[in-house]
């Protein structure tokens, strides 16, 4: 189950987002992001005096999932638009760490997509809430981490029979829930000679989801976050992917971009 200083890295990231983009109460942006507060938004500076010039963005946030494990708070879902770029939504994921009681430092990617897209790409179940044991939160960590080891990155597809499960769902942004273990392997058979390298940056976990942060290094290097939802049998049910593209030196506003 949830610690009670994860119940409240959950209701401190709400309350830190909530004043930005739908209170506007700087007040209780003050009181939630640390005043050396560090970004890895690539198009945004560090500290909270940029953090309060959000205050004036008119748009929204839909969270759909969210995990908390230890000093770390993360959600997967969308922005509304209009939004700082362009008029489509922005699938989302959003890291925070949590640190002396405020949020100390923030991790994402966006993909602006139309709407039909974003509510593929963040459909199905999942519920980091949920009350699981350590050991069940363990488990389903080391699911995640052979995967993405072994089958992705050293394209051990004779793998999948022991981590995914029969009734395996991948939410494509553009087709739907794809159904079965055959789509698996042939999304990986048709990556660079089947495998999917991934640096591996961060693992969290909570109730029956795992959130895997990497660096991907394939025909264009990517900053991706991987979503899973494991079954009773700690085996993976449920995908989702969010990526971006790697931003260019020239473009960017912080010393420490993406990771």
């Amino acid at each position: 189950m949830l610690s009670n200083q994860e119940k409240q890295n959950i209701q401190l990231v709400w309350n830190g987002m909530g004043a930005i983009l739908k209170n506007k109460n700087e007040a209780t942006v003050e009181a939630s992001f640390a005043e050396d507060f560090i970004q890895h938004n690539p198009w945004a500076k560090d500290g909270l005096e940029h953090v309060k010039e959000m205050l004036q963005f008119d748009f929204g946030y839909r969270p759909v999932r969210w995990i908390a494990d230890g000093d770390m708070m993360v959600y997967h879902g969308y922005y509304t638009a209009p939004n700082p770029l362009g008029d489509h939504p922005l699938l989302c994921v959003d890291a925070w760490r949590i640190e002396n009681g405020k949020i100390q430092e923030h991790w994402d990617a966006l993909a602006p997509m139309p709407e039909e897209q974003v509510n593929n790409a963040t459909e199905g179940g999942g519920n980091g809430e949920m009350e699981v044991t350590p050991a069940t939160r363990k488990a389903n960590k080391q699911t995640a981490r052979r995967f993405m080891d072994h089958v992705l990155n050293r394209g051990r597809l004779d793998l999948i029979d022991d981590l995914v499960a029969e009734d395996y769902l991948y939410h494509h942004e553009t087709e739907g829930a794809l159904s079965g273990k055959a789509v698996l392997r042939d999304h990986i058979e048709q990556k660079n000679g089947g495998r999917m390298l991934h640096d591996n940056k961060m693992l969290l976990a909570s109730g029956d989801l795992v959130m895997a942060h990497s660096h991907y290094f394939g025909s264009h290097e990517r900053v991706v976050f991987d979503w899973f939802r494991l079954d009773h049998q700690f085996k993976i049910a449920e995908h989702w992917t969010v990526e971006q593209p790697m931003t260019p030196l020239e473009e960017i506003a912080n010393s420490h971009p993406h990771f």
